[in-house]
């Protein structure tokens, strides 16, 4: 087959260079519903926007309208969020029983086979560039395949009706996120920049879901798949000689435009790039618009000849023939021919001796051929071939690729691997068997932490395919294996072939589902599938033992003297893996170690941290490795008795200021990275300040009891009935991030409420910590675009600016891969009573136009000063088209949740204290004015706020003087 991008030769610089001065950001906006139908727009209509209030905001350089596209353009990516966000857009006909915004798979028959594009993760700081002036264009792109930047440089040419030669392309430090992605940025970029005049950046986003493409197979008679023409070598071959394949998908098969070409040309949307079966006839489309998919050259690909190659194989079987010898059969002579059968010498077909575990083991052979480009953009055919050889258990279904032989003629690939032909035999290698294994949609385990650094150490840990003799470097990615060439696109056909052929079941859709392959299993072996019966007796020696060790546990928790485990030398940290450390630090950003455990002016984890609690400060103490203040001498079991048990190395009770109810559920590995992690930071000689608690608090034995009722010391697990993002996002909230420590409210011992007031808000430092646990209602509602946006830079522009203790937060959660701080947005917007939430959901709307209610009569004074205060000293960065950038963003205060919430604690904190230390640099600062505004006056500015910015609020009491005194002595009694 034939897929590709057009050809197009380009200027490229060699090295990444300098990003343009005086750089602006973009930021598009998206209609709620999408489609195309391979030749123009099919969504949902833009009918109006509050292009001019956005245009008047500070830091805005533009608003920009073309057709249904809609953007703006400002100083930097929080203005433009604000922005965006205002400009409020209006959209007509968005209808959910459309058949482009159906998700699920529709392929007559059941017979269709199902290839899932991946969700891309966008790389940190992944974006794209353009410079339109004087009717040439320059692109600053990160690093990216030839085929991709030639599709990029096309689409762009499209999009602003230009010539090829007038797009230069320059190359950004980094590496591109999905191909399409990057292309819908480059597009934003363009068309904006086009509108101003000056460069643009737009963030490589992933935005749209992706769907999963259905291929149905058809009949077409008088060729092979590959073009040649049948060639039996024998009469009862030539016989029952089958039809050859080509496929009819109801998604137009080919690549889909830009989203701006599709929503500001919407009649001129057609491919991106071209699409062709070489010698199967013409491939057909559905005539119905379909789902706006993030399918890219690499995924169409991938679904063909997942569904070509699985199809060969069907038919060597219902002929009798040996899959392998028939499918050779029917390659054409000569390299592809040459090749595939020097894979399969290589791979010992068909006399490797299968094992005998109990496993059913199983071979298969798949083959693939595409167009390429080489050096000099000419088209050149490559052929790869792959065996695979897989173990699957019967009784859960659980598939292992054991075994992978690869080759491929590639010259694409020949300035890594040296030139002619190359093949791969690796057995039981972790790296190209890593790779392979993503495509058997095994979840991720709930503990898995992914970082940069980790990946260039371990290509495997991000689901890459390491290629090529052993010390070479060269990265290869497809699909879900993130392959880029023609070396692995057979892989997932090869897996299911061998599936099949170790269990006689045919798997359609990938990745490969283990539990659909279990069901299948279980429908054949019917009861072979039984228990073992145990004898009664046994069973109740069994419960009779784990009442023993129960209870001999609880008693050993409940004693309220522990012993203190011996001091060591310390741990060899040289012993910890790279991996591992950077494992360990990411636990510790997920933790927030360094917030509580680092005083003010202090260094980094060396304790000294007043924590003020109801029952008096609890000094936070020194983690550092120093072996007479710190943990430079414990053992790794007495950290993990502290961790879990919330008892230190000398026998001591933690209390519980100490979260270790929450860290408890730290899985094994994570406790040990983390351990590694802090052994091996700099040590600090600093002894914090002893706790001292009054009677009866000071008396720590008592906490053993304190444990009994209210701790659970139990690792987190994951619920199965729940998507492995869901998992993850419940062990990060529950566990490292202890969100419960501060957002849960607290009975009269202290301890965090759980059941329905789990994640109901409490406090923390003097600030209301609001309720997380029904964050889809409510007045304010936030979905789960939005929330993630707050986790990642501490501003939504629905809800405000991260503040007081979550400022810090919002610093630890930057230091987080994107997959988990979206997790954590996934677990939180679907906690029970909260309905499900899509992945993506439309641009955030403008505050709503109020009109405020006049204020009481008797407080017409009150509310006149307020508004003078307002006027003086908050409207100049507060009011929109009040002039120039200034501090930062405008919050927009209307939408503001301090604002609107039951008590003004939140809002009184931020007028006396201002933002000094914001989750973002971007967001900018806000000075207090504790010491320009008394009691009084304050008071006046709350109750003029909430009248104008919360009209359909119920006023906050009169005497608000108390909460502001009560806040300003808290500030000033502070350790």
């Amino acid at each position: 087959m034939n897929l590709q991008a057009p050809s197009v030769a380009m200027p490229s610089s060699a090295d990444a260079v300098a990003l343009p001065a005086e750089l602006l950001h973009g930021l598009a906006v998206r209609p709620p519903q999408m489609g195309w139908d391979g030749l123009r727009y099919q969504g949902t209509q833009l009918i109006g926007a509050r292009l001019d209030e956005a245009r008047a905001m500070s830091g805005v350089v533009a608003a920009v309208q073309y057709r249904n596209f809609l953007g703006v353009v400002a100083m930097s990516p929080v203005h433009a969020r604000q922005a965006a966000a205002g400009l409020a857009p209006h959209w007509h006909g968005a209808d959910a029983g459309t058949p482009w915004c159906d998700g699920r798979v529709r392929a007559a028959g059941g017979e269709a086979f199902v290839w899932r594009a991946p969700q891309a993760d966008r790389p940190a700081g992944a974006q794209a560039i353009a410079w339109y002036l004087d009717g040439r264009t320059s692109l600053w792109l990160p690093r990216c395949a030839p085929d991709v930047q030639a599709m990029v440089v096309g689409e762009i040419a499209e999009l602003l009706q230009c010539s090829l030669r007038s797009v230069q392309v320059l190359q950004l430090e980094g590496h591109a996120s999905h191909s399409l992605a990057l292309m819908d940025a480059a597009a934003d970029a363009a068309l904006l920049s086009q509108a101003v005049g000056r460069p643009v950046s737009v963030a490589c986003d992933v935005c749209i879901e992706a769907p999963a493409l259905a291929l149905q197979p058809m009949a077409v008679p008088a060729a092979a798949a590959d073009g040649t023409a049948l060639r039996p070598t024998d009469a009862e071959t030539t016989a029952v000689a089958p039809p050859a394949l080509a496929f009819a998908s109801e998604r137009p098969w080919a690549v889909r435009p830009s989203c701006a070409r599709l929503l500001a040309q919407p009649a001129r949307a057609r491919a991106a790039g071209r699409a062709t079966v070489l010698g199967a006839g013409s491939v057909q489309s559905g005539p119905a618009a379909t789902g706006l998919t993030q399918a890219g050259v690499d995924e169409l690909n991938a679904a063909q000849v997942f569904a070509h190659e699985s199809l060969w194989h069907e038919q060597a079987l219902e002929l009798g023939r040996d899959p392998l010898d028939w499918r050779l059969r029917h390659l054409p002579e000569g390299p592809a021919r040459e090749l595939a059968a020097r894979v399969a010498q290589e791979a010992a077909w068909p006399d490797a001796a299968l094992g005998t575990d109990g496993r059913l083991r199983g071979r298969g052979f798949a083959t693939a051929q595409l167009q390429t480009l080489d050096a000099e953009g000419r088209d050149r055919t490559a052929w790869s071939a792959w065996v695979a050889e897989v173990a699957v258990h019967p009784q859960t279904g659980e598939i292992e690729v054991t075994r992978v032989v690869a080759g491929h003629d590639s010259q694409h690939l020949q300035a890594a691997q040296g030139a002619g032909l190359h093949t791969q035999v690796v057995q039981q290698d972790a790296q190209w068997l890593a790779g392979a294994r993503r495509l058997l949609g095994v979840p991720a385990a709930f503990d898995a932490w992914g970082s940069s650094a980790g990946a260039a150490e371990a290509p495997a840990a991000r689901g890459q395919l390491l290629a090529g003799n052993a010390g070479e470097a060269a990265l290869i990615r497809h699909g879900q294996l993130d392959l880029n060439g023609v070396a692995t696109l057979p892989a997932a056909a090869a897996i299911a072939n061998a599936i099949r052929h170790a269990t006689g079941v045919r798997l359609r859709e990938v990745p490969f589902q283990p539990e659909q392959l279990r069901l299948a299993l279980a429908g054949e072996a019917g009861s072979g599938n039984r228990a073992l019966a145990r004898p009664a007796l046994r069973r109740g020696l069994g419960w009779l033992a784990a009442g023993i060790t129960t209870i001999a546990g609880l008693g050993a928790m409940v004693w309220p003297l522990k012993p203190a485990l011996p001091l060591t030398a310390g741990p060899d940290v040289s012993l910890y893996s790279p991996q591992a450390l950077e494992r360990g630090r990411l636990v510790a950003a997920a933790g927030d170690c360094v917030v509580c455990h680092t005083a003010p002016g202090g260094a980094a984890n060396a304790g000294g941290l007043g924590l003020e609690t109801p029952f008096g400060i609890i000094y936070s103490t020194n983690i550092t490795p120093d072996t007479e203040t710190g943990i430079g001498r414990w053992s790794y079991a007495a950290f993990e008795r502290a961790m879990r048990q919330g008892i230190h190395q000398d026998g001591r009770q933690l209390y519980p200021a100490f979260p270790y109810t929450a860290f408890a559920k730290l899985s094994d590995g994570d406790l040990q990275a983390l351990y590694g992690y802090l052994m091996s930071q700099p040590a600090v000689k600093a002894r914090a300040p002893e706790t001292k608690l009054a009677f009866p608090y000071n008396l720590r034995p008592a906490m053993a009891g304190w444990n009994l009722l209210f701790h659970d010391a139990t690792p987190f697990k994951a619920d199965p009935a729940r998507s492995p993002e869901w998992n993850r996002g419940a062990y990060l909230v529950e566990g490292a991030g202890h969100c419960a420590a501060c957002h849960s409210p607290r009975n009269a011992l202290g301890a965090e409420k759980s059941g329905i007031h789990y994640l109901e808000g409490g406090e923390a430092e003097g600030w209301s910590a609001p309720g997380l646990n029904q964050l889809a209602g409510g007045k304010l509602p936030w979905n789960r675009e939005e929330l993630y946006q707050y986790l990642r830079t501490g501003f939504s522009a629905r809800h405000g600016v991260a503040a007081g203790p979550m400022a810090p937060v919002i610093h630890g959660l930057a230091e987080l891969p994107d997959a988990d701080v979206r997790a954590m947005a996934t677990y939180l917007m679907e906690l029970p009573g909260q309905a499900r939430q899509a992945a993506a959901a439309p641009m955030a709307v403008a505050a709503p136009v109020l009109a405020p209610h006049p204020p009481p009569t008797g407080t017409l004074d009150r509310h006149v000063n307020g508004e003078r205060i307002y006027q003086n000293a908050c409207a100049v960065c507060h009011e929109a088209g009040s002039g120039p950038t200034l501090f930062g963003v405008k919050p927009l205060l209307g939408l503001n949740t301090n604002l609107h919430a039951a008590t003004p604690d939140n809002l009184v904190q931020v007028i006396l204290n201002g933002i000094q230390t914001p989750a973002d640099d971007a967001l900018g600062y806000m000075p207090g004015f504790r010491d320009s505004l008394d009691d009084r006056q304050i008071a006046d500015l709350l109750g003029y706020l909430r009248t104008r910015f919360a009209p359909e609020e119920k006023a906050w009491p009169d005497d608000t003087t108390t909460t502001i005194r009560r806040l300003r002595a808290a500030a000033h009694a502070a350790p």
